[in-house]
């Protein structure tokens, strides 16, 4: 957050945007999709992105879309304070259950 309040001031000045890409989870536990969300880049300073793996038919991943969305600076350090605080413990135990299939597949 302390970066996007310094950066994103000076890109709205030059006219610029600043992304920041996310996963799902991360993206939900600060509250997922936006109420009324817009897809408008007039309409905001940080786009949101979220993108999605998705397993194609041979196997493979491939990085799709997902979802994304445009809001204001104020809008998204209101999202951003509105995080669930997570445990260490917790998030690498997570970690450690998502990651364990793909390891095994590789084997």
């Amino acid at each position: 957050m302390p970066q996007l309040q310094v950066k994103v001031p000076t890109l709205r000045r030059w006219g610029s945007k600043m992304a920041v890409a996310v996963d799902r989870p991360f993206f939900d536990a600060v509250g997922g999709v936006s109420p009324d969300y817009s897809r408008d880049l007039s309409d905001g300073d940080v786009i949101w992105l979220v993108p999605e793996l998705q397993r194609n038919v041979d196997g493979s991943w491939q990085l799709t879309t997902g979802h994304w969305e445009v809001l204001t600076l104020e809008a998204t350090v209101d999202k951003l304070l509105a995080a669930e605080t997570v445990r260490r413990g917790k998030f690498e135990q997570d970690l450690r259950m998502k990651l364990e299939p793909l390891s095994q597949e590789e084997a």
